[in-house]
This record gives structure tokens, sequence and C-alpha cells, in this order.
């Protein structure tokens, strides 16, 4: 059986995370872990990139299911171990990772050359690695996160590309190098094959019969133009061989980047004759180069987000609580909801979620998946991932007030939940109105609650957002109003 025939048929690392007894290490128990370390975690699950994190005194390893491919025949032995254990032919590797990411910097490298012993016998590998600090409720660094991506197989085609010049032909058939040159340094002709030149937007004929060397640059991108003037002038001046990536300009107005390296020969006297070489098409490389930064920055932002919340929400749950046990069970309701408003983002991929969803996703959390207490109306609306966690959270709270004093207890009373979107001063605002109906009268409390304030608060009235409160006979409503762009149609 093949590793991803192993891979298909064993139990995925979100089974494994649950079933591993983590009570006998250093973490304890996954239900006491904190709420960092479980965010991490998340994160670190739900990518499709290979990632591993490290927590704890002892620096024990969770990773995904894509980082299990990548770990080859030490899959599932990783889980749990301390990180140096786990791959003691890189320890001292690792051991610098962990003092840097604890000091609280991140970590990054490209085609880093490693010896593993993944399958029982060691192996030349070469990765792309990023590691950023995990940090705790108060900020302090207990643990790295990081995104793995082999390079290995990339690396070595480049290697053998340059041992093997007779490669170069079968490379241009299979279309990994997109063109050839020969520069005649002394007259200034650049000839090229017809792969070259339509790179550069020229016509090949001419490209055959030789263009001056302007012709090409001028298609380069001006940012690029700096670096590729240096790296020419060092082979020509110092006889280095000549590697550059640069952009060009194509006939849609886009670049395309691409990689050219060369030689310059030089005659007796030391001047420059021919300036040979070849190019290669890497823009496939510099798009997942860009995605994987984004990927990082966004990720980054997620956590240090999520974090805040979290650590508002702990604030304000237990100051001033009745007990330690009540505000806790307040505390884990809201984080369980805000748990509820990432499962649905996580769906959409953290680019908008659906009003709806999130209103079914509340009547759900509360038990109510099918009843008839809700009347919920309302167009299409997308609400973007910092204004979704504010509604999760003021639903949240919206759901709770009603099942303990308003129209969702044992009365049998109902809620209206309607929106609509309307235009005030040449802007669209989205309203939403929460109303109940059937309950017990409800009376304004004599000074406002946490779960008030973060009602008024979450959705962010800075940017001309407001939420009003009215308490009735009827029972109480709420009335939301957001500007648009905050929230997409």
């Amino acid at each position: 059986m093949d590793d991803n025939e192993r891979m298909q048929t064993e139990p995925g690392m979100l089974h494994r995370v649950r079933a591993y007894d983590w009570g006998t290490t250093a973490l304890g128990p996954i239900d006491r872990w904190p709420q960092a370390l479980r965010t991490a975690v998340d994160i670190t699950l739900s990518s499709n990139l290979p990632m591993v994190m490290a927590w704890g005194p002892d620096a024990q390893l969770i990773y995904n299911d894509a980082y299990a491919g990548f770990a080859g025949g030490r899959h599932p032995y990783l889980l749990g171990l301390n990180v140096l254990a786990a791959w003691p032919e890189v320890a001292d590797f690792n051991r610098h990772v962990l003092d840097t990411t604890l000091a609280g910097s991140p970590l990054s490298y490209k085609d880093q050359p490693l010896v593993l012993f993944r399958n029982g016998h060691p192996e030349d590998v070469w990765l792309d690695l990023d590691y950023i600090p995990l940090r705790d409720g108060e900020g302090v660094p207990r643990g790295f996160l990081a995104v793995v991506v082999e390079t290995t197989a990339r690396v070595n085609a480049e290697r053998a590309y340059h041992r093997a010049r007779e490669q170069v032909e079968l490379a241009l058939d299979s279309g990994a190098v997109i063109g050839t040159w020969l520069w005649n340094v002394p007259d200034n002709q650049v000839t090229g094959d017809h792969r070259f030149a339509r790179a550069f937007s020229l016509d090949p004929v001419h490209a055959a019969a030789g263009l001056p060397v302007e012709a090409f640059l001028d298609r380069i991108h001006p940012q690029d133009m700096p670096e590729v003037e240096l790296r020419i002038d060092q082979s020509m001046r110092e006889g280095a061989p000549y590697r550059c990536q640069y952009r060009i300009l194509q006939p849609d107005d886009r670049y395309l980047w691409v990689e050219a390296s060369g030689r310059c020969e030089h005659d007796e006297q030391g001047r420059p004759t021919c300036f040979a070489g070849l190019m290669v098409d890497v823009q496939e490389r510099k798009l997942a180069e860009q995605q994987q930064r984004t990927m990082i920055n966004e990720l980054n932002h997620r956590v240090k987000n999520t974090l805040a919340i979290v650590q508002s929400l702990a604030a304000q749950s237990f100051s001033g609580a009745a007990s330690v046990e009540s505000a806790a069970e307040v505390f884990n309701a809201r984080l369980i909801s805000l748990s509820h408003a990432h499962d649905v983002l996580t769906r959409e991929h953290w680019h908008s979620v659906l009003l709806s969803d999130l209103v079914a996703q509340m009547a759900r959390s509360h038990d109510f998946r099918g009843s008839e207490r809700f009347d919920i109306d309302g167009p299409r609306v997308r609400l973007s991932p910092q204004n979704a966690l504010s509604f999760a959270l003021a639903l949240h709270e919206l759901a709770t007030n009603a099942i303990k004093y308003g129209a969702l207890g044992d009365r049998g009373g109902g809620v209206r939940i309607h929106w609509f979107v309307g235009e005030a001063h040449g802007r669209r605002i989205l309203h939403l109105d929460w109303v109940e109906y059937g309950g017990p009268p409800v009376l304004p409390p004599a000074r406002k609650g946490f779960g008030t304030r973060l009602i008024e608060r979450s959705l962010n009235p800075a940017r001309n957002g407001a939420v009003s409160i009215e308490y009735r006979e009827t029972g109480l409503a709420c009335h939301i109003a957001v500007p648009l762009p905050e929230v997409e149609e």
C-alpha cells in the first residue's frame, strides 16, 4: 500500500488529535486547553497546506493531514512528541527555531536543505519553511506554527538542468523553458528563438535575425530593471553566472514572471564577446509564493483578532460576576458562539458570510432547529469576516437574554428577525430588527450588563453603525444599522 492509499484509509488528524490521551502530557486534557491553543489547533487542522505546531514546555507537536503526508513513515508517531525528539536528525535546526520563536520572532527559509529519515533511510530534502510564534492569552510566546512546503522536486529539477545542458531541448519541448538567446555584445545584436521572441511580444523573424538588446529591455517592468542591469553588469565585468527574475509586459497589459540565466564569454583581453542564456517561466511559482505570503499574513491577522476578542470576552465575563462558575458558564457559551461563527467563515474560506447563515447557526446552537418560534425574513446579504463575528456575538447575546428573560422562555413566545438594505445620505445601510413577541414584559435593567454593551459596541459604531434597544411590554426590540460596504450584497 503506497502513502496515498494509506492516508485515505487511516483516520484523519482531527480524529487522532481528539483521541490522543493528552491528559498524560504537559498539555493536559483537551477540555482544559487555553483558548489560544484551541484556536491554533483549529487553524492547523483546517488548513490545506502542510502545517505543524509545537506548544507548551515540552514543545509537543500537533499537525494536519497535509503534514502527515509529508512526514511519511514517521506518521502517526510524531503526534504529541517533543519536536527535538520527533526529528532528532535536525534537532539543532529545530532548537534554533524554538529559541527564536519563543523569543517572539518569526523565521522564514526558502529552499532550506535538510537530511531527514522519513522512511527509514536518509533523504536530501529542500523545504520552504515559515514559522510564526504562538502566544497565549497574555501575549507570551508558547510555541510556534509552521507552514512546511517541500520544494525538493523543483530544486532537483533545477540542479539536474544545470548539470546536463543536453536537457535544454527536452525542456523546450515540454514548455518548462520558454526561450533561449545569444547576445553578440560588440555588435549589440540579440538573436533568440521563437519562444523567446513571443515572450517579449516581438516578431520571431526579427528576433531570429537579431535586434538591439534595448528592444528586449524595454519590455521589462521598470521596477525590475535596476536588478536586471546590475546582474548583466556583474556577468560582463566579473564573468559571474547571470541569473535574474523579472516581469515582462504582455500584449494584454499583464506581466509574466520569468527567470533568466546565462553567462557572458570574454576574449583574451577580457572584453565581453557573447552572452548566451535561457529563460524559464516562473509565473506559477511566483503566484504560489505570493499566496503563501498572503496566507501567513492572514493567519497572523486572524489569530491576533481572535485572541483580542477572546481576551475581551474573558475580561468582561469574569468582571463583577457573582461566582467563578457562573462566569465560566457565560464565557464558555460566548466562546462556543464565536467558534460557530468561525465554522461558517471557514466553510466560506474567510471571504464573506451570508447573514441568513449566521441567523440559522444561532438558532441551531440554541436548540431551535426547525422551530416555529423564529420569523426570519430578509434579502441575500453578505457580511465581511469582522462584521460576521460581531453579528454572531450580538445574536448570541440577544438569544441568551430572550431565553432567560424574554420571549424564548417557557411561555412559548417568539422572535421576528427581519432585515433589509436601505439608503441614507448616499450610502447603503443594512437594517436588522430583532423583535420579541408573546413573552413576558421586559423592563430596562438598573445598569447595563456586558451582554448589552457587547450588542451595542461590537457592531462598530465608530464606522457609523448604530444599535438601539427598547424594552417593551411585548418583549425586547433591537434595531441594528450597519453601513455598506462593510456588508456586501
